[in-house]
């Protein structure tokens, strides 16, 4: 017995694509949209920089650097930051000089950056390079300084320049710290130093940090942040402590 075949399908006839003209549109009126409506897509304005950690609402926070205008940058709290920003920096192209007191807690972020990290003793003639933008030349210049004296405030102006201090107890009277667009305390204990250089409110809102909490102060407000560190940045800037292996 014969299966009789299916009736040939005729091939699909090719619509040409009418592109309107747009003169002839009719205008479109736009309303904010209902509340419940607006809650189904949020964009949230997100500043560029170095990531710092996360704010208590989930979102990134970041640190305005490399920039266009120049950064001054306070720390209070120990060395390890320094290290931590540097490596980052050094993550998005910045060419890095550290001024520290501890120069042999740099050796693995030394042997990992390359010509691109030098490490000394001092400030020096910084920046030896001209600062340029990311891809151009010798791209943007940053200075990492854990020395007592904080570098001079004038270091830090100028485009592609971002320029760090990082102490337990800055000086009083300090240009540099005066100048700091930004502040990052890294632990409760540093609260009244904060007071001393921000400000009651600034002390009060240090003190209140809970294990694990950094506050970072900018533009007049203050935010609370967990400071986010990998495996493998923790590798690189503590060098010299034992890995634990894998599933031991």
């Amino acid at each position: 017995m014969t299966t009789p075949h299916p009736p040939p399908v005729p091939a699909a006839r090719h619509t040409p694509r009418v592109i309107p003209e747009l003169g002839r549109l009719p205008a479109a009126h736009w309303r904010p949209a209902e509340a419940a409506a607006a809650r189904v897509l949020t964009l949230t304005p997100v500043g560029a920089g170095v990531h710092l950690g996360t704010g208590t609402a989930g979102q990134p926070v970041t640190l305005p650097a490399p920039s266009p205008e120049g950064a001054g940058l306070g720390v209070l709290g120990e060395s390890l930051f320094g290290r931590l920003f540097a490596l980052r920096l050094l993550g998005v192209g910045a060419r890095v000089t550290a001024a520290t007191r501890v120069p042999d807690k740099w050796r693995g972020l030394t042997l990992a950056a390359g010509d691109r990290l030098t490490v000394g003793d001092g400030v020096g003639r910084w920046p030896e390079r001209r600062p340029s933008a990311p891809s151009a030349g010798d791209g943007p210049q940053a200075l990492v300084c854990d020395l007592r004296r904080p570098p001079s405030a004038s270091l830090a102006d100028g485009p592609w320049r971002t320029v760090v201090h990082v102490a337990r107890n800055p000086p009083r009277r300090s240009a540099f710290w005066a100048a700091a667009r930004t502040v990052v305390v890294l632990d409760g204990q540093y609260a009244e130093v904060a007071e001393r250089l921000l400000g009651p409110g600034a002390g009060a809102f240090v003190a209140a940090l809970r294990g694990g909490e950094i506050a970072v102060f900018r533009d007049g407000r203050a935010e609370t942040v967990r400071l986010d560190l990998s495996p493998g940045e923790n590798a690189l800037l503590t060098p010299g402590r034992r890995q634990r292996p894998a599933g031991g």
